[in-house]
Protein backbone atom coordinates (compact mmCIF):
# COMPACT_ATOMS: atom_id res chain seq x y z
CA UNK A 1 0.00 0.00 0.00
CA UNK A 2 2.59 2.67 0.87
CA UNK A 3 4.79 1.42 -2.43
CA UNK A 4 1.67 2.14 -4.39
CA UNK A 5 1.26 5.95 -2.52
CA UNK A 6 4.97 6.93 -3.35
CA UNK A 7 4.95 6.33 -6.71
CA UNK A 8 5.36 9.61 -8.67
CA UNK A 9 1.64 8.99 -10.59
CA UNK A 10 -0.27 8.47 -6.92
CA UNK A 11 2.20 11.00 -4.65
CA UNK A 12 2.83 13.94 -7.59
CA UNK A 13 -1.30 14.40 -7.88
CA UNK A 14 -2.21 14.11 -3.94
CA UNK A 15 0.70 16.47 -3.33
CA UNK A 16 -0.92 19.05 -5.74
CA UNK A 17 -4.24 18.82 -4.23
CA UNK A 18 -2.80 19.69 -0.78
CA UNK A 19 -0.78 22.43 -2.44
CA UNK A 20 -3.59 23.80 -4.59
CA UNK A 21 -6.03 23.32 -1.78
CA UNK A 22 -3.75 24.53 0.61
CA UNK A 23 -2.89 27.76 -1.05
CA UNK A 24 -6.72 27.93 -2.00
CA UNK A 25 -7.95 28.39 2.18
CA UNK A 26 -5.15 30.66 2.91
CA UNK A 27 -5.93 32.92 -0.21
CA UNK A 28 -9.34 32.54 0.31
CA UNK A 29 -9.33 33.66 4.42
CA UNK A 30 -7.24 36.75 3.52
CA UNK A 31 -9.43 38.23 0.72
CA UNK A 32 -12.98 39.84 1.22
CA UNK A 33 -15.75 36.99 1.49
CA UNK A 34 -17.91 39.15 -0.64
CA UNK A 35 -14.83 38.73 -3.68
CA UNK A 36 -13.77 34.87 -2.74
CA UNK A 37 -14.85 32.10 -0.46
CA UNK A 38 -12.25 29.16 0.39
CA UNK A 39 -12.97 25.44 0.42
CA UNK A 40 -13.89 25.23 4.02
CA UNK A 41 -16.86 27.75 3.33
CA UNK A 42 -17.28 26.04 0.14
CA UNK A 43 -17.77 22.85 1.41
CA UNK A 44 -20.36 24.35 3.94
CA UNK A 45 -22.19 26.27 1.48
CA UNK A 46 -22.31 22.95 -0.48
CA UNK A 47 -23.85 21.11 2.94
CA UNK A 48 -26.58 23.67 2.51
CA UNK A 49 -27.74 23.68 -0.71
CA UNK A 50 -28.03 19.84 -0.26
CA UNK A 51 -30.09 19.94 2.54
CA UNK A 52 -32.47 22.15 0.90
CA UNK A 53 -32.18 20.39 -2.21
CA UNK A 54 -31.83 23.17 -4.36
CA UNK A 55 -28.14 21.75 -5.86
CA UNK A 56 -30.33 18.32 -6.24
CA UNK A 57 -32.94 20.11 -8.50
CA UNK A 58 -30.68 22.76 -10.21
CA UNK A 59 -28.13 19.45 -11.31
CA UNK A 60 -31.10 17.71 -13.05
CA UNK A 61 -32.27 20.53 -14.79
CA UNK A 62 -29.10 21.23 -16.47
CA UNK A 63 -28.22 17.68 -17.32
CA UNK A 64 -32.06 17.01 -18.80
CA UNK A 65 -31.22 19.92 -21.47
CA UNK A 66 -27.84 18.88 -22.07
CA UNK A 67 -28.12 15.58 -22.21
CA UNK A 68 -31.21 15.66 -24.37
CA UNK A 69 -29.77 18.18 -26.45
CA UNK A 70 -26.68 16.56 -27.01
CA UNK A 71 -28.39 12.77 -28.06
CA UNK A 72 -30.13 14.63 -30.65
CA UNK A 73 -27.44 16.62 -31.76
CA UNK A 74 -25.70 12.94 -32.18
CA UNK A 75 -28.50 11.36 -34.09
CA UNK A 76 -28.82 14.20 -36.61
CA UNK A 77 -25.03 15.08 -37.08
CA UNK A 78 -23.43 11.67 -37.49
CA UNK A 79 -25.84 11.11 -40.41
CA UNK A 80 -25.46 14.69 -41.81
CA UNK A 81 -21.71 14.40 -41.31
CA UNK A 82 -21.67 11.43 -43.41
CA UNK A 83 -23.82 12.96 -46.38
CA UNK A 84 -21.24 16.08 -46.25
CA UNK A 85 -18.06 13.52 -46.18
CA UNK A 86 -19.72 10.72 -48.85
CA UNK A 87 -21.32 14.02 -51.78
CA UNK A 88 -18.21 16.26 -51.81
CA UNK A 89 -19.76 18.78 -53.60
CA UNK A 90 -22.50 19.03 -50.78
CA UNK A 91 -20.32 19.02 -47.77
CA UNK A 92 -18.16 21.61 -50.04
CA UNK A 93 -21.09 24.21 -50.06
CA UNK A 94 -21.68 23.71 -46.55
CA UNK A 95 -18.67 23.78 -44.95
CA UNK A 96 -17.36 27.16 -44.96
CA UNK A 97 -20.86 27.96 -43.26
CA UNK A 98 -21.01 25.62 -40.69
CA UNK A 99 -16.98 26.73 -39.68
CA UNK A 100 -18.00 30.36 -39.59
CA UNK A 101 -21.15 29.24 -37.24
CA UNK A 102 -18.73 27.02 -35.26
CA UNK A 103 -15.89 29.72 -34.88
CA UNK A 104 -18.61 32.18 -33.70
CA UNK A 105 -19.48 32.64 -29.80
CA UNK A 106 -22.18 31.78 -28.71
CA UNK A 107 -23.16 34.58 -26.70
CA UNK A 108 -23.67 36.70 -29.67
CA UNK A 109 -26.40 34.27 -31.14
CA UNK A 110 -28.67 34.25 -27.81
CA UNK A 111 -30.44 37.36 -28.77
CA UNK A 112 -31.82 35.63 -31.78
CA UNK A 113 -32.05 32.22 -29.73
CA UNK A 114 -34.63 34.36 -27.82
CA UNK A 115 -36.53 35.71 -30.90
CA UNK A 116 -36.77 32.28 -32.19
CA UNK A 117 -37.36 30.39 -29.51
CA UNK A 118 -38.15 32.09 -26.44
CA UNK A 119 -36.39 31.70 -23.28
CA UNK A 120 -37.70 28.77 -22.02
CA UNK A 121 -36.57 25.16 -22.51
CA UNK A 122 -36.67 24.81 -26.00
CA UNK A 123 -34.32 27.87 -26.27
CA UNK A 124 -31.78 26.27 -23.88
CA UNK A 125 -32.11 23.03 -25.71
CA UNK A 126 -31.79 24.33 -28.82
CA UNK A 127 -28.27 26.37 -28.01
CA UNK A 128 -27.16 22.83 -26.98
CA UNK A 129 -28.09 20.74 -30.00
CA UNK A 130 -26.91 23.47 -32.74
CA UNK A 131 -23.31 23.63 -31.83
CA UNK A 132 -22.76 19.99 -30.21
CA UNK A 133 -24.53 19.09 -34.23
CA UNK A 134 -21.84 21.24 -35.90
CA UNK A 135 -19.02 19.67 -34.39
CA UNK A 136 -19.96 16.28 -34.33
CA UNK A 137 -21.09 16.79 -38.52
CA UNK A 138 -17.85 18.38 -39.35
CA UNK A 139 -15.44 15.54 -37.69
CA UNK A 140 -17.89 12.92 -39.32
CA UNK A 141 -17.43 14.80 -42.27
CA UNK A 142 -13.02 14.94 -41.94
CA UNK A 143 -13.25 11.32 -41.27
CA UNK A 144 -15.63 10.05 -43.94
CA UNK A 145 -12.91 12.22 -46.99
CA UNK A 146 -10.08 10.52 -44.84
CA UNK A 147 -11.19 7.08 -45.53
CA UNK A 148 -8.35 4.69 -46.45
CA UNK A 149 -7.58 4.83 -50.03
CA UNK A 150 -6.51 1.63 -50.80
CA UNK A 151 -9.55 0.48 -48.95
CA UNK A 152 -12.18 2.87 -51.10
CA UNK A 153 -10.28 1.31 -54.59
CA UNK A 154 -10.74 -1.86 -53.61
CA UNK A 155 -14.74 -1.69 -53.07
CA UNK A 156 -14.37 0.37 -56.40
CA UNK A 157 -12.60 -2.42 -58.21
CA UNK A 158 -15.65 -4.35 -56.65
CA UNK A 159 -18.28 -2.15 -58.24
CA UNK A 160 -19.56 -1.15 -54.39
CA UNK A 161 -22.76 0.92 -54.66
CA UNK A 162 -22.41 4.34 -52.91
CA UNK A 163 -24.80 2.55 -50.12
CA UNK A 164 -22.13 -0.34 -49.88
CA UNK A 165 -19.10 1.92 -49.61
CA UNK A 166 -20.45 3.94 -46.90
CA UNK A 167 -21.15 1.07 -44.82
CA UNK A 168 -18.08 -1.18 -45.73
CA UNK A 169 -15.43 1.37 -46.03
CA UNK A 170 -16.46 5.35 -45.43
CA UNK A 171 -18.21 5.01 -42.05
CA UNK A 172 -15.88 2.54 -40.39
CA UNK A 173 -13.03 4.49 -40.95
CA UNK A 174 -14.44 7.63 -39.62
CA UNK A 175 -15.16 6.15 -36.49
CA UNK A 176 -11.82 7.74 -34.66
CA UNK A 177 -12.80 10.89 -36.16
CA UNK A 178 -16.58 10.65 -35.50
CA UNK A 179 -15.39 9.56 -31.79
CA UNK A 180 -13.57 12.77 -31.43
CA UNK A 181 -16.11 14.83 -32.73
CA UNK A 182 -18.54 13.03 -30.22
CA UNK A 183 -15.84 14.77 -27.38
CA UNK A 184 -15.52 18.21 -28.89
CA UNK A 185 -19.64 18.08 -29.01
CA UNK A 186 -19.84 16.88 -25.87
CA UNK A 187 -17.17 20.26 -24.77
CA UNK A 188 -19.39 22.04 -26.31
CA UNK A 189 -22.98 21.26 -25.41
CA UNK A 190 -21.42 21.58 -21.60
CA UNK A 191 -20.85 25.56 -22.40
CA UNK A 192 -23.87 25.78 -24.21
CA UNK A 193 -26.34 24.43 -21.57
CA UNK A 194 -24.65 26.92 -18.75
CA UNK A 195 -24.55 29.61 -21.08
CA UNK A 196 -28.58 29.01 -21.92
CA UNK A 197 -29.07 28.91 -18.13
CA UNK A 198 -27.46 31.86 -16.98
CA UNK A 199 -28.66 34.14 -20.08
CA UNK A 200 -31.70 32.51 -21.57
CA UNK A 201 -33.92 31.36 -18.32
CA UNK A 202 -32.26 31.49 -14.76
CA UNK A 203 -32.54 28.11 -14.06
CA UNK A 204 -30.49 24.75 -13.44
CA UNK A 205 -26.24 24.95 -12.38
CA UNK A 206 -25.86 28.30 -14.42
CA UNK A 207 -28.51 29.75 -12.78
CA UNK A 208 -27.21 28.88 -9.38
CA UNK A 209 -23.96 30.64 -10.39
CA UNK A 210 -26.20 33.74 -11.63
CA UNK A 211 -28.15 34.20 -8.12
CA UNK A 212 -24.72 33.87 -6.39
CA UNK A 213 -23.63 36.49 -7.65
CA UNK A 214 -27.04 38.83 -7.87
CA UNK A 215 -26.47 37.45 -3.80
CA UNK A 216 -22.85 38.35 -3.64
CA UNK A 217 -22.55 34.57 -2.25
CA UNK A 218 -19.19 33.69 -4.31
CA UNK A 219 -19.00 29.97 -2.28
CA UNK A 220 -22.51 29.37 -3.64
CA UNK A 221 -21.02 29.77 -6.91
CA UNK A 222 -18.17 28.01 -6.85
CA UNK A 223 -20.72 24.57 -5.41
CA UNK A 224 -22.08 24.78 -8.70
CA UNK A 225 -19.03 25.36 -10.82
CA UNK A 226 -17.56 22.54 -8.94
CA UNK A 227 -20.73 20.54 -9.93
CA UNK A 228 -20.17 21.55 -13.20
CA UNK A 229 -16.29 20.66 -13.66
CA UNK A 230 -16.78 17.23 -12.44
CA UNK A 231 -19.71 16.44 -14.72
CA UNK A 232 -17.99 17.78 -17.43
CA UNK A 233 -14.46 15.72 -16.23
CA UNK A 234 -16.79 12.58 -16.13
CA UNK A 235 -18.40 13.18 -19.54
CA UNK A 236 -15.33 14.32 -21.69
CA UNK A 237 -13.20 11.51 -19.90
CA UNK A 238 -14.91 8.49 -20.78
CA UNK A 239 -15.21 10.13 -24.49
CA UNK A 240 -11.49 10.47 -24.64
CA UNK A 241 -10.84 6.53 -23.36
CA UNK A 242 -13.30 5.48 -26.27
CA UNK A 243 -11.24 8.18 -28.46
CA UNK A 244 -7.83 6.38 -27.21
CA UNK A 245 -9.21 2.99 -28.38
CA UNK A 246 -9.49 4.10 -31.77
CA UNK A 247 -6.08 5.70 -32.37
CA UNK A 248 -4.62 2.86 -34.34
CA UNK A 249 -7.50 3.35 -36.78
CA UNK A 250 -6.30 6.99 -37.97
CA UNK A 251 -2.48 5.84 -39.12
CA UNK A 252 -1.98 5.18 -42.48
CA UNK A 253 -1.62 1.29 -43.71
Amino acid sequence: MIDKLIRPSVFLPLVSLVVVFGGWEIVGRSINPLLFAPPSEVLRQFGELLQTGELQDAAMVTVRALFLGYFLAVVVGIPFGILMGAWTRFGDILQPYLYAIFATPRVVLVPLIVVWFGIGFEARLFLVFFWSMIAISVNTAQGVRHARPDLVEVARSFQATRLQMARHVLIPGAIPFVVSGLRIGAERAIVGVIIGEMFLQIVGLGGVITKGSQELLPAKMLCAVAVIAVLGTIIVTALDTVEKRFQDWKGAP
